[in-house]
């Protein structure tokens, strides 16, 4: 599969895992969340609400460039990394607030469907670079 094919459908994977549950036990989405009320005016809660908006971003400016043969605002290696860096943000950060307690088990079991397909489609999009 060449690279701008692959890089269209990892794009239109991280726009689309933006509207889809990010847990298993509810059916909240990324779209809700930045939608919902805010987390507080301090810096953690603004990363912890807004954060996700760096996936659907991201797809949307890989996708634009793929489209455009392959001339990327701010270069192709940007928008792969970035949405792989919030998402692990995203996953970790709120887990070292609960007092140490991580449970890889229940990290695992816990994840919605849109928190997986992003989590793949991103690693996807920094490991793999075809040259074509």
């Amino acid at each position: 599969m060449n690279r701008k094919i692959l890089t269209i459908v990892l794009a239109v994977l991280l726009i689309a895992s933006f509207f889809l549950p990010i847990g298993t036990h509810t059916s909240t989405s990324p779209f809700d969340i930045v939608q919902g009320p805010s987390y507080g005016s301090e810096i953690e809660g603004i990363l912890l609400k807004y954060g996700w908006l760096l996936i659907p971003i991201s797809g949307l400016m890989l996708l634009i460039g793929a489209l455009n043969n392959g001339n990327y605002f701010a270069g192709r290696g940007l928008w792969t990394i970035l949405p792989l860096i919030a998402l692990l943000y995203l996953i970790i950060r709120p887990l070292t607030l609960m007092g140490g307690r991580f449970d890889i088990g229940g990290l695992i079991k816990g994840l919605g469907v849109g928190t997986w397909l992003a989590l793949i489609a991103s690693l996807v999009l920094a490991l793999y670079h075809p040259r074509r």
